[in-house]
């Protein structure tokens, strides 16, 4: 499924987290793993001034010796912020997966995107995956179920797609979770009945999606329909919870091709959820050229 999936590192506990994620990930996919460090300093101050240059190169250990404790290809990046030089860098290599770390500020246990994670996400080239803060305890158990946020949309369907190539490679089963979100209170006619029957028939429709979700799961694949009534993200990061989960959504339906945008649901779930999640982009194009790509140093 992926050949080539970027590790966001920078020496933190959240960037522990997603060298964690990564490899757990490389392992079962056979891909290459990179672990790039964006080194966020203008290039003109560069050999300028010793203190950069020395806490530049302290950089660039750290991050060798954080590729090296993985197995991993380590790279120094300079870049004018961590989220260009990572996208960048990305789109350089035709990178499958781009993995970073939550904020710093979240939970035990929670993914509260940070900054870095929040602007590749608002344009990535490829997937993205956040790491729940402190995954790196639990990397070692073993991916058990991947949940799919599925409404039925094409956004959703290759969000569906992932998952089943993903699960075909770690044995996981895949849980299709479809939200039948209740009308507001008040609506309907007839009063309270009428409220019912709105919300009836809203859960019938999305139980029709669900079955349609569950018949494009290719055959051998363990594959469990889950309808849930109620608030999308939260239903969704409820769903995913459990340890050895995996939650996969696809972005928004509008945007440039090939691009990971955030809706409002998948914005919701990725400062709640539990487990990893990975943000599917809509799509495949031919990738645009920068004119001015991140240069990377190879560091070990």
């Amino acid at each position: 499924m992926y050949r080539k999936i970027l590790v966001g590192y920078d020496g933190s506990e959240q960037a522990e987290d997603a060298l964690a994620f990564g490899k757990q990930l490389a392992d079962t996919s056979g891909a290459e793993l990179i672990v790039t460090g964006v080194w966020p300093v203008a290039q003109m101050w560069s050999g300028l001034d010793p203190a950069i240059d020395e806490a530049e190169a302290e950089f660039g250990d750290k991050v060798g010796a954080a590729a090296k404790s993985v197995g991993a290809n380590g790279e120094r990046v300079l870049s004018t912020s961590p989220a260009r030089g990572l996208h960048d860098r990305a789109e350089r290599i035709d990178a499958d997966l781009i993995v970073v770390g939550s904020c710093r500020h979240g939970r035990w246990g929670q993914t509260l995107v940070g900054s870095v994670g929040v602007a590749l996400l608002h344009g990535s080239p490829c997937p993205v995956a956040i790491a729940p803060h402190g995954y790196r305890d639990r990397a070692g158990q073993d991916i058990e179920t991947i949940v799919v946020g599925f409404d039925g949309s094409a956004e959703a369907g290759l969000a569906l797609m992932a998952a089943s190539r993903l699960a075909r490679e770690t044995g996981a089963r895949v849980k299709l979770v479809s939200v039948a979100e209740p009308p507001p209170l008040g609506t309907g006619k007839g009063g309270s009945e009428g409220w019912h029957a709105l919300k009836e028939a809203i859960e019938d429709e999305v139980r029709d999606t669900l079955t349609q979700g569950c018949s494009a799961v290719p055959e051998g694949i363990d594959a469990e329909p889950v309808l849930v009534s109620g608030e999308p993200a939260a239903a969704l990061a409820e769903a995913a919870k459990e340890p050895g989960t995996i939650l996969i959504l696809g972005s928004r339906g509008y945007g440039p091709l090939r691009r990971v945008l955030l809706g409002s649901v998948s914005r919701a779930v990725v400062r709640s959820a539990r487990s990893p999640v990975i943000i599917h982009p809509r799509g495949t194009h031919e990738r645009a050229r920068k004119t001015r790509p991140a240069q990377a140093e190879t560091v070990s």
